[in-house]
């Protein structure tokens, strides 16, 4: 997560909270210095009046490190932090010298012993600020990854459990068992077959479940076994055309084709009359399924298995286009590698 978005996720009161602890410590570990070198203050007049310089300090090496962060891409942490200390450092020798000009007149070019120890430890405390707020930052960023790492759990613990949901469902067990018994007495032959052909459909679906992806030639042996069986039942009712021009080992996720042919048996009409036509297209662009539009008036237009599917889709960064016409419902997905 880059640094403007880590900012927004980090709440004001934390930052405010942060920032008056590390002031009160450095002015805790300056006034410590001054007792052991034999310099003591009044407590309280020290604590008034060096409080305000360090809190000022903190915040405008808060704010350095942001904008840092906000307008450089900078992946190699020991040049991150190099740069935040080198900015910050020099921020705030110019506000050492531009405050001693105007209290005394004094600056660090003028060779004062006290100005030029008081510049230098100052620069030092500097640099432990510095380093505190990078940590914060290292923190937050941490959150976010884990929160982000269990959101995507989430969503991929949610899509295989509909994924499955969806496909070992009642009507679809009703049915082809019920083309299995017509084929028991009919044609033995096709029957067995049939019968195996729904057994490795079933055990890709459990075989799967645990795979966030799977090659295409995997996928589209599993759409095969699919395709039959939707073949015995509808028979030249669906007609389904597949052109595959790309390699087989290409990833995409594991019964997306099938959800996408199924998606479009469920919501159109197929019928000797009106005989659904599915394409697929299989490009090194991607994966372009698409089927003549005719909608039954008793299909849910819930569109749950696509919303999941874009869902599983986003956790790798990439858009599932459809394409919706008057004639045509069209999906175009691309690979995962």
């Amino acid at each position: 997560m880059d640094g403007i978005k880590m900012m927004k996720n980090i709440n004001k009161k934390h930052i405010i909270s942060f920032v008056l602890i590390v002031a009160t410590l450095l002015v805790l570990f300056y006034y410590v210095f001054q007792v052991l070198t034999g310099k003591e203050k009044d407590f309280s007049q020290f604590f008034v009046v060096n409080l305000f310089p360090c809190m000022f300090i903190a915040f405008a090496d808060f704010l350095i490190i942001n904008a840092i962060y906000k307008h450089f891409k900078i992946r190699n942490i020991y040049f991150h932090v190099t740069l935040d200390l080198f900015i910050s450092s020099l921020f705030s020798l110019l506000i050492i010298t531009f405050g001693n000009l105007i209290l005394g007149g004094i600056s660090i070019f003028d060779g004062d012993p006290e100005v030029i120890k008081s510049t230098i430890f100052i620069i030092l405390w500097n640099s432990i600020i510095v380093l505190l707020i990078e940590i914060f930052f290292y923190s937050q960023r941490q959150i976010d990854a884990e929160n982000k790492m269990a959101v995507m759990e989430k969503e991929k613990i949610q899509y295989q459990y509909e994924t499955l949901k969806a496909q070992i469902n009642p009507h679809f067990l009703f049915n082809s068992l019920n083309v299995l018994s017509s084929l028991a007495y009919e044609d033995p032959e096709k029957a067995n077959l049939f019968a195996k052909k729904m057994s490795g459909v079933y055990r890709y679906l459990l075989l799967t479940n645990e795979h966030p992806t799977v090659t295409l030639k995997e996928e589209l042996a599993f759409l095969d076994s699919y395709i039959f069986l939707e073949k015995i039942r509808f028979e030249d009712n669906l007609l389904i055309e597949l052109i595959n021009s790309t390699d087989g080992h290409r990833k995409v996720i594991p019964v997306s084709l099938q959800l996408l042919l199924e998606n479009a048996v469920k919501h159109n009409i197929t019928s000797a009359i009106q005989p659904l036509m599915i394409h697929i297209e299989i490009s090194e662009d991607g994966i372009t399924v698409s089927n003549n539009l005719q909608l039954r008036k008793t299909a849910d237009s819930g569109g749950v298995g696509l919303k999941n599917l874009e869902k599983q889709y986003a956790l790798y960064n990439k858009t599932i286009h459809i394409t919706k016409t008057d004639k045509k419902f069209i999906v175009k997905m691309p690979f995962l590698d």
